[in-house]
């Protein structure tokens, strides 16, 4: 099948990469996948993959731009079957001249905004979130985030002494990494603000380096509060080194990876410990008695002690290399049995199949439409006239701006 495939955009991000690496992979199985997106600094990546591109306007362009590119490139293609990625692109994709196309929508976070359509099938990322949106009488498949273990794998130490060399590391110094977006949403800015925080603490007792990647609104804040702690130590103790395109040096380099989401899968497929960050003060060491929770939840979670817990996570592993390597094994025995590209690509094309197959009679649609216009009129609204606290509501039910 020709497949038109819609990332909500090409910044760097899980959501992106995975639309990205998953239409790559599919082709295996005998689909054409065409990407239609705005240029951002995945286009790099794009292009090595030999994927064939259309240019699209950025999705919140006026006049709407990208809508009319999408049912133009899906008519210039001829395209069987359209999936697109998050709330956005959804949304558009639902309510433009395409409508009659056959549609899957994709939602990596870790809810799904309520006012998105119901007759249109949809991907998420965690059994629990599967269960949910199924209970409400969704069509929800399961396609958990895939890693590319063929990039993100680890390969002994003599890489990761490569990779400490390459970003200035002393011997002897406890590198703790995070991969991530330097923005406020699933306060992944204030979970990095906490780490240089404990980094700081754990400074005037052992040598410790605190690499992270990434970049964003936080920036500035980071890179002030970096060389703050730097200053008052007299030597690196934060290193942020801004966006990097090939992350794997990252996670290579680390004793004990911080993250959530894809990252926290791509530090545990390069065999590292792992401490799981989420919303409201939440940190927590992956180990055999939290897994379960993270397998079927996600690797994320909601409320906890914030700096208390991630100081004691971190001081636990940093004082037991023991422990480390349990732990860092065990990670990667999961993501390699379970969250490999390949698997996910292979469950992605029999759903393609499927979604293509299924018929939708009109007055479902009409219902549907009305429905999602309605919640997303409301969304926009709050978004633009409501309050803090509303636009944090949205947020946690998946409505990231």
């Amino acid at each position: 099948m020709r497949v038109l495939v819609c990332p909500h955009q090409l910044g760097m991000g899980g959501s992106q990469l995975n639309a990205i690496e998953m239409a790559s992979a599919i082709r295996k199985y005998g689909h054409d996948p065409v990407v239609y997106s705005a240029p951002g600094v995945l286009t790099e990546i794009l292009r090595d993959t030999d994927l064939e591109w259309v240019q699209a306007p950025a999705p919140d362009a006026p006049a709407l731009a990208w809508s009319r590119g999408l049912a133009q490139t899906a008519r210039d293609l001829r395209a069987d079957l359209l999936h697109v990625y998050e709330w956005r692109p959804s949304l558009q994709a639902a309510f433009s001249s395409v409508r009659r196309l056959p549609t899957l929508m994709s939602v990596m976070a870790m809810d799904v905004p309520p006012f998105l359509p119901t007759h249109l099938p949809l991907v998420v990322g965690t059994p629990e979130l599967q269960r949910r949106m199924l209970a409400q009488g969704r069509h929800a498949h399961l396609v958990e985030p895939p890693v590319d273990l063929g990039l993100h794998q680890s390969t002994g130490a003599a890489a990761t002494a490569a990779a400490r060399e390459r970003w200035g590391i002393p011997d002897g110094a406890l590198v703790i990494s995070a991969v991530t977006m330097l923005t406020t949403a699933l306060e992944k800015l204030q979970g990095v603000l906490e780490a240089i925080r404990v980094a700081d603490r754990m400074a005037a007792t052992r040598p410790v380096r605190l690499l992270i990647a990434g970049d964003g609104e936080g920036s500035e804040a980071v890179q002030r509060r970096a060389a703050a702690v730097n200053a008052h130590h007299g030597w690196t103790v934060v290193q942020p080194v801004g966006f990097q395109l090939d992350t794997s040096s990252v996670y290579q380099a680390a004793d004990i990876v911080l993250g959530m989401g894809s990252s926290a899968l791509k530090g545990m497929a390069h065999g590292k410990p792992l401490v799981v960050h989420g919303e409201a003060g939440f940190w927590k060491t992956m180990d055999e008695d939290s897994a379960p929770e993270f397998l079927d939840a996600g690797w994320y979670g909601r409320g906890g002690a914030g700096i208390g817990d991630l100081a004691r996570s971190l001081e636990h592993l940093a004082a037991d290399p023991a422990v480390r390597r349990r732990l860092g094994a065990y990670g990667q025995r999961l993501v390699t049995g379970r969250y490999g590209l390949d698997t996910a690509a292979e469950q992605l094309a029999s759903i393609y199949v499927d979604t293509a197959l299924e018929r939708v009679d009109r007055s479902t649609m009409v219902r549907s439409l009305a429905r999602s216009a309605a919640g997303s009129a409301r969304y926009f609204t709050s978004m633009r006239f409501g309050s803090v606290v509303a636009r944090e509501q949205w947020a946690r039910e998946g409505a990231i701006a």
